[in-house]
Order: structure tokens, then C-alpha cells, then sequence
């Protein structure tokens, strides 16, 4: 759980940034899919993977 955890924030971090230079560079929407960045795709990796490190970690098991 925790492997996948780490590997959904590497990828929704990656997104993030991709966005903000995406929106640095003046670029405000996906092309063809009518999102705003940040995507609300990688906001649900970022949570999700934030969800699954808390739930995998040891402090949420005591």
C-alpha cells in the first residue's frame, strides 16, 4: 500500500508542476477537455495517495 501510495504523489506531484508551467506560460485549460489547471485528476492521485500513506503508515495503526 505504501509503494502505491509513493507512486500516485510522484505521479500527482509531476501533474502539479506540469500544470503550473503550463499556467506560468499563460496556457489556463487542457486542450480538449475543458479543465482548469490544476486537473482534477491530479488532485484525486494526490489524495488519494495522501489517503493511502496515512492509512499504510504506522502511526495510524497504534
Amino acid at each position: 500500500m505504501l509503494t502505491a501510495s509513493k507512486w500516485l504523489l510522484i505521479i500527482g506531484s509531476a501533474l502539479l508542476i506540469i500544470g503550473s508551467l503550463a499556467r506560468f506560460a499563460g496556457i489556463n485549460e487542457i486542450p480538449f477537455t475543458g479543465w482548469t489547471i490544476p486537473c482534477p485528476v491530479s488532485l484525486l492521485l494526490l489524495g488519494v495517495g495522501i489517503l493511502l500513506f496515512a492509512i499504510g503508515s504506522k502511526a495510524f495503526k497504534k
